[in-house]
């Protein structure tokens, strides 16, 4: 069964990057949101796998900082694969703290840090115990 993917982008560029990306890998369906509010209503509806999610949007007073704040509070355990391509350490600083499972530069190695995310996503680090048995 394939795993549902929610993109939230108004990026055309990245947004075929991002289909094309997961059709190549399969085992995923994507559905497309070009602004937050129509994917947090679909994210209401059903629990996809994961969230990508935009910093920049364009919608007025509503960054992708926003919507996560929505995502956590309505489906909590839903990895979200942050994207930007604002390099402020403090935008990354904050978003890692809300809990995004990755958060990815929009630049010329996008597609190798999306499949690296992926791969986390599948296989988790190990960590405490685990790292010190298997490390």
């Amino acid at each position: 069964m394939d795993k549902f993917v929610y993109i939230i982008d108004d990026d055309p560029v990245y947004l075929k990057f991002m289909k094309e990306h997961f059709k190549q890998l399969g085992g995923f369906q994507t559905e497309i949101f070009l602004n937050g509010d129509e994917g947090i209503v679909k994210i209401n509806e059903q629990k996809p796998y994961m969230v990508i999610l935009d910093n920049h949007l364009e919608e007025p007073n509503k960054s992708g900082i926003y919507y996560l704040k929505l995502i956590s509070k309505i489906r909590p355990r839903i990895p979200v694969i942050y994207i930007t391509a604002d390099t402020d350490p403090e935008l990354r600083k904050t978003v890692t703290k809300m809990g995004v499972s990755s958060y990815i530069l929009k630049d010329d190695a996008f597609l190798v840090y999306l499949r690296t995310a992926l791969d986390d996503l599948a296989n988790p680090p190990k960590k405490g115990l685990l790292k010190k048995i298997f490390g």
